[in-house]
């Protein structure tokens, strides 16, 4: 697509005269109004690419002005009529309309297409030239040359109206209140710079990227066959530029997408760490009351035996009173010891005693059934404690794992496997020896997975190296 740039932009305010029209009017010509576009023979309705009506955004612009005030000599006035407001930048592609019909199909369809690329890298190039101004964009085809039309203006009313045009910006600050020869030479000067600076710059940023020279043959004195080999040199590097851009966007698509794949690993590992460490907690605390409840059965059957100790003095005092008692009746073994016998005297005593001696033993059973219940309870809670601490080290064992010692798990999508199959296995809320069985089957199976990696690997070294 050989051929020089054409960008241009204008200032226009609300009102119009014999030399310069006014920004409405301007709008209408870009938006195909009936009636608006003398230049025009065959109108065709705009591709817009930014906005839908020049009108709209040219009669928002107008309205933010009339509700603006200009800073003149510290007082607040009204914004002059015919004070700039909007801008109206065109740029043309060196393609004309009719060497683009010319072509065989597919290769004018390729061009429509570069072209609607242009048009798009030329609104960028004007976005960040005017920063939040840029309000409406669109491509026409129906006259000599595709180009684009754009208005830039702002929609927000200002307490301190400005002037738009960067050149005329620069034609002010470099001539001030200077109004001799001097002082308008300064502001010239200053003006051709910064429109100097416009131009170099779309051609560094857009024009150089479509095979398009900064200044035509005629400015630069050039033979046509110069031109034509200038020309295949900017296509050259047109094309270079382009690859290396598809080259630029294609590596900034494989991060982008490494980036999101590894921050979803990240997002997940941490999740995952999130709730094993939530699990972990409450296994912990059940753990911890557990072994509360079990110092509390501890000290109850330290008091219990205590009380055990007590009862079985209780009982050897009671045997030593019986065995006393019986002593005692023995004097009554004689005459009068069968006298009491007669009338049931001495066995009422010795039952009575008996019978006292029984129910303390009885009471001695019990207890002693009740501590060796609760030593047994005991027990049960050490090895449910032990079962549950050996679960919990081999979850911490899955969990943090290192790729260094399964390189295998670097593979695609394998960590983030490895942690949803462990994430699954924590709850299914089996109990924990089962949870600590499955747990380290699967690690033994990792590591002999990685063992038969490391032995192929040393296979292949080997017959490399015979």
């Amino acid at each position: 697509m050989a051929g020089y740039q054409f960008i241009h932009y204008e200032a226009y305010a609300r009102t119009g005269n014999d030399k310069k029209r006014s920004l409405i009017s301007i709008a209408r010509e870009a938006d195909r109004d009936s009636g608006n576009h003398p230049r025009v023979t065959a109108p065709q309705p705009p591709e817009y690419l930014l906005g839908s009506s020049f009108v709209d955004a040219a009669e928002a612009i107008v309205a933010a002005t009339d509700a603006s005030k200009v800073n003149h000599s510290g007082k607040k006035r009204n914004v002059r009529k015919d004070a700039n407001i909007g801008i109206g930048l065109i740029a043309s592609h060196p393609v004309s309309i009719e060497d683009l019909n010319a072509m065989a199909e597919p290769e004018r369809m390729q061009a429509i297409a570069e072209i609607k690329e242009w048009a798009e890298d030329a609104v960028t190039f004007a976005e960040t030239e005017f920063p939040g101004l840029v309000q409406v964009a669109a491509l026409h085809w129906d006259e000599s040359h595709p180009h684009i039309h754009i208005l830039i203006g702002s929609t927000e009313p200002s307490d301190d109206f400005q002037i738009i045009h960067k050149g005329e910006q620069a034609r002010k600050n470099a001539q001030g209140n200077e109004r001799t020869g001097k002082g308008k030479k300064l502001g010239n000067d200053a003006y051709t710079k910064e429109m100097r600076r416009f131009q170099d710059k779309y051609h560094d940023e857009v024009a150089i990227f479509y095979g398009q020279a900064r200044l035509g043959p005629k400015r630069r004195r050039k033979s046509r066959a110069e031109w034509q080999k200038e020309q295949a040199q900017l296509d050259c590097v047109a094309k270079s530029l382009e690859r290396g851009k598809r080259i630029d966007q294609f590596v900034e698509a494989e991060l982008t997408t490494a980036v999101e794949q590894a921050q979803h690993i990240i997002n997940t590992t941490q999740e995952e760490a999130a709730h094993q460490r939530k699990w972990m907690e409450q296994q912990k605390q059940i753990a911890e009351q557990e072994l509360a409840q079990a110092q509390q059965l501890r000290e109850q059957a330290e008091r219990e035996a205590k009380e055990a100790a007590g009862l079985k003095q209780e009982v050897a005092k009671l045997k030593t009173t019986l065995d006393q008692r019986v002593r005692d009746l023995s004097k009554y073994d004689g005459f009068f010891g069968r006298v009491l016998g007669w009338f049931g005297i001495r066995q009422r005593i010795e039952q009575k005693a008996e019978a006292k001696l029984n129910n303390h033993l009885a009471k001695l059973r019990k207890k002693v059934d009740e501590l060796s219940s609760q030593v047994g309870k005991e027990k049960s809670m050490q090895r449910q404690n032990r079962v549950t601490s050996n679960a919990l080290k081999s979850l911490q064992r899955a969990l943090s794992l290192s790729v260094d010692d399964y390189p295998h798990l670097q593979e695609k999508d394998a960590l983030q496997r490895h942690f949803v199959y462990i994430q699954e296995l924590v709850e299914a809320n089996q109990a924990p020896d089962k949870l600590q069985e499955q747990i380290d089957a699967y690690m033994d199976a990792l590591q002999m997975k990685q063992f038969k990696s490391n032995e192929q690997s040393s296979a292949i070294s080997r017959n490399l190296d015979n």
